[in-house]
C-alpha cells in the first residue's frame, strides 16, 4: 500500500477554552520507500503525536484521527511510559487501540538503542501492512529502527548507505549518537549470533 497523497484535516477548532491553542497544522509524516530493498512497501516516521513540551503543542485527538485517515493499520512506539507521561500524552497507547490501530510498544531509553533480541522482534513484527514507528522527535530510534530494517531486508545496502537514506529522509539528526551509529555497524553481525543463538536453544529444547 502507498502512503496517501494528502492528509485530510479537521476543522479548525476556535475554542478558547485555553490559553494557548494547539497547532493545527497536520503531522508531518516521512514516508520511506522499501523499493531499494525489493519491497513494494513504505514506512511511515514522525515526531510525537499529541506532544505538549515547550513549544510544541499537539493535540492529540486530532493527530490520532489523521493517523487514522491515512490508513495506518500498525504503530510501534519506541518512548518509555515516562516519557510519554513528560510529554504530556500518558494514554497515548490506549488512544492508538480505541481507534483500532494495532500498537507495538518497544520503550527505548532516548539516545539507545534496544537490545538485540528486542530488535529482532521488531523487524519480524514490521508487517506488510500500513505501518508507522515514533518516538520523541522521529529522529534518533526511529531512524535506527528504520536503518536496520533496511538492512535486514538487504544484503546489499551498507550501513552508510542505510543512514544516507534516512537522513535524506528526515534531515541531518538522524541517528543521532554515537551509541546509535555503532549499533547500525555492528547489526547484522549481532542480529547473525542472536539468530544462531536462538536456533542452537530451539533445536536443543526439540530433541
Amino acid at each position: 500500500m502507498k502512503p496517501p497523497s494528502s492528509i485530510q484535516t479537521s476543522e479548525f477548532d476556535s475554542s478558547d477554552e485555553e490559553p494557548i491553542e494547539d497547532e493545527q497544522t497536520p503531522i508531518h509524516i516521512s514516508w520511506l520507500s522499501l523499493s531499494r530493498v525489493n519491497c513494494s512497501q513504505f514506512l511511515g516516521l514522525c515526531a510525537l503525536p499529541g506532544c505538549k513540551f515547550k513549544d510544541v503543542r499537539r493535540n492529540v485527538q486530532k493527530d490520532t484521527e489523521e493517523l487514522k485517515s491515512c490508513g495506518i493499520q500498525d504503530i510501534f512506539v519506541f518512548c518509555t511510559r515516562g516519557e510519554l507521561s513528560k510529554y504530556r500524552v500518558p494514554n497515548l497507547l490506549d488512544l492508538y487501540q480505541q481507534c483500532g490501530i494495532i500498537t507495538h510498544h518497544h520503550p527505548v531509553a532516548d539516545g539507545g538503542t534496544p537490545d538485540i533480541a528486542s530488535c529482532c522482534e521488531i523487524m519480524e513484527e514490521l508487517t506488510t501492512c500500513l505501518t508507522l514507528i515514533h518516538c520523541y522527535g522521529g529522529l534518533g530510534r526511529s531512524c535506527l529502527v528504520a536503518a536496520c530494517l533496511l538492512l535486514y531486508l538487504s544484503d546489499t545496502i551498507s550501513p552508510e548507505q542505510a543512514i544516507d537514506s534516512l537522513r535524506d529522509l528526515r534531515g541531518s539528526g538522524a541517528i543521532q549518537t554515537i551509541k546509535q551509529y555503532s549499533y547500525l555497524h555492528e547489526f547484522r553481525d549481532i542480529l547473525a549470533a542472536h539468530l544462531s543463538s536462538r536456533d542452537s536453544q530451539s533445536r536443543s529444547v526439540s530433541r
